[in-house]
C-alpha cells in the first residue's frame, strides 16, 4: 500500500504564536514530528504542508520533504484540514503518478508521539483492516462525571450514569489525543474526513499525548522533555 504522511503546519497562531518553530529539546517543534515521520516504517513518503517560508525551509533542513507552499486559500484560520489533506494528495498524485492507499496527518503540535505510534496507527488499517484509525489516551476525567449548565445549576451530562460514583466503577473512556489520524484515501474524498464507519485507535500513554495549543501546554511538553531526559536531534 501507498502510504502518505502530511505533517501540517501553517504560520499562522494565535493561542501561541509563531509555535511550530518554537524550541524544544534542541530542535524546532515540528522537528519531532519530522523525525518520526522518517523513522517511520509504514510512511512511503511524508510531505510538510505549510504557507510559511520560514517553516518550509526549516524543514527542510531537518530533513522533510517540502515540495509546495500550500495556497493562502488553504491558511486561513476557518481553513479545512480535509481540503489540505486533498491538496496534499492532489500534489502527490501529480508528481508521482500515483495514488496513496491511506492518507496520515501529523500534526506538530503532539512532538512526543513517535514513530511506533505512527506505525502502529496505520498497520491497524493495513493489517488490521479498518478504513480509519487514530490515537487516543485514556480520558482522566471520565465522561460520567461531567455536567452540563442550565443557569447555574449543574445537571449530569450522562444522567443513566450518574450513580457511577467511582472512576474505577466506568468502563475505560479514551479521548483523541491528536497524534495520528489515518484514513483509506476513499473516506477522504468521498467523506471529507478522517473517520470512516470501521474507526480503529491506537493507545498512547499521558506524556506523549502532550497536544501544544496554548503556554501551558508549551510548558508541560518541555517539563517532561526535561524530566525524561529526551532530545529531538
Amino acid at each position: 500500500m501507498i502510504v502518505l504522511g502530511v505533517i501540517t503546519a501553517r504560520g499562522g497562531s494565535k493561542g501561541l504564536p509563531g509555535k511550530n518553530l518554537l524550541p524544544l529539546g534542541g530542535v524546532p517543534l515540528i522537528g519531532w514530528t519530522i523525525r518520526a515521520a522518517r523513522e517511520s516504517k509504514e510512511l512511503t513518503a511524508t510531505y510538510v504542508s505549510t504557507d510559511d517560508p520560514a517553516i518550509a525551509e526549516a524543514a527542510k533542513t531537518l530533513g522533510a520533504e517540502v515540495p509546495f507552499l500550500r495556497p493562502a486559500a488553504l491558511a486561513q484560520d476557518d481553513s479545512s484540514i480535509f481540503e489540505v489533506l486533498k491538496h496534499a494528495v492532489a500534489e502527490f498524485t501529480a508528481r508521482t503518478g500515483q495514488k496513496p492507499d491511506v492518507v496520515v496527518l501529523l500534526q506538530p503540535t503532539t512532538p512526543l508521539r513517535t514513530a511506533a505510534h505512527i506505525d502502529g496507527t496505520i498497520r491497524l488499517i493495513t493489517k488490521g483492516g479498518g478504513d480509519s484509525a487514530e490515537t487516543v489516551t485514556l480520558d482522566a476525567t471520565h465522561p460520567y462525571h461531567r455536567f452540563v449548565m442550565k443557569g447555574d445549576k449543574l445537571e449530569p451530562m450522562f444522567p443513566e450514569n450518574a450513580r457511577v460514583s467511582r472512576r474505577q466503577e466506568a468502563s475505560p473512556a479514551y479521548r483523541p489525543n491528536g497524534g495520528v489520524y489515518a484514513a483509506r484515501a476513499e473516506v477522504l474524498e468521498t467523506r471529507g474526513k478522517l473517520a470512516g464507519d470501521d474507526l480503529r485507535g491506537f493507545v498512547m500513554d499521558f506524556e506523549s499525548s502532550v497536544d501544544i495549543d496554548g503556554p501551558w501546554d508549551y510548558a508541560l511538553a518541555q517539563a517532561i522533555v526535561d524530566k525524561k531526559g529526551l532530545s529531538g536531534r
